[in-house]
């Protein structure tokens, strides 16, 4: 009896403790889905018509522009292969164009329509490490490819505010992006552009005052293909989740 009273008190104190490990294991597992859903990266388009030649109906710079063929195809790519690598990224669907049309002002206060949606995505999301606002460039396809192995890819240039608050963590911030993805693919990133208020074009922080490691990035110009886009994409999207997870 001795036995089987010691036996029953082994296999209930046992079921009890397995109970107790496997309930903390579903714990931690939780809090590890809810850290690692927690988005780190947002990707947005101040310019988000900007389009490219060979892809619409256009025969030059002034008509680069489409409200479907445009610029946030690459952030959209740019944010799926992120997710494919466990990086979560939110992409901006408010199309600032849109904004800018409904209230009737001009292509120049784009930056202030952006911002407004930086700002409300900053209040949902404490946890975000980094903001991309994608562009594509007006120079021509010689100065914003380059060929490798008989492949064609859009050449990456970062822009950085001087006016921001944040513009040293920024500069840092860009140029890491150049020196890793120059490391992998020379010659692909053209480098990083300061801009401020004593170049001979008027600017404002492009947004950059708003967080730490936000930057923008012209990817190709209005004579690339998607394609091309997409293929520095890949390379992009292998620096940013290096970078977030080292």
């Amino acid at each position: 009896m001795f036995a089987i009273l010691a036996s029953w008190l082994l296999f209930f104190d046992g079921t009890t403790t397995m109970k107790q490990n496997l309930a903390a294991l579903v714990t931690d597992q939780s809090s590890l889905t809810a850290v690692q859903e927690e988005p780190s990266i947002y990707i947005y388009h101040s310019h988000d018509k900007e389009s490219f030649i060979p892809e619409i109906p256009a025969s030059d710079s002034s008509q680069a522009f489409d409200d479907s063929t445009n610029v946030t195809l690459v952030g959209e790519r740019l944010q799926k292969l992120l997710t494919e690598q466990g990086v979560n990224a939110i992409h901006e669907q408010t199309s600032v164009g849109d904004a800018l049309d409904k209230r009737e002002w001009s292509f120049d206060k784009s930056y202030v329509v952006s911002r407004e949606r930086f700002q409300e995505v900053l209040k949902d999301h404490k946890k975000l490490e980094m903001a991309l606002d994608i562009h594509r460039d007006s120079r021509k396809k010689p100065y914003t490819t380059l060929t490798v192995e008989n492949k064609e890819y859009a050449r990456i240039m970062f822009i950085v505010s001087k006016s921001s608050s944040n513009f040293e963590e920024n500069l840092r911030f860009a140029k890491l992006l150049h020196k890793k993805i120059d490391r992998k693919m020379p010659g692909l990133s053209t480098g990083v552009i300061v801009k401020s208020k004593d170049n001979s074009e008027e600017q404002s922080t492009y947004n950059q005052d708003l967080m730490e490691q936000s930057v923008v990035m012209n990817i190709g110009g209005e004579e690339n293909t998607l394609e091309e886009e997409y293929r520095t994409i890949e390379v992009l999207a292998e620096v940013i989740q290096d970078i977030i997870t080292n």
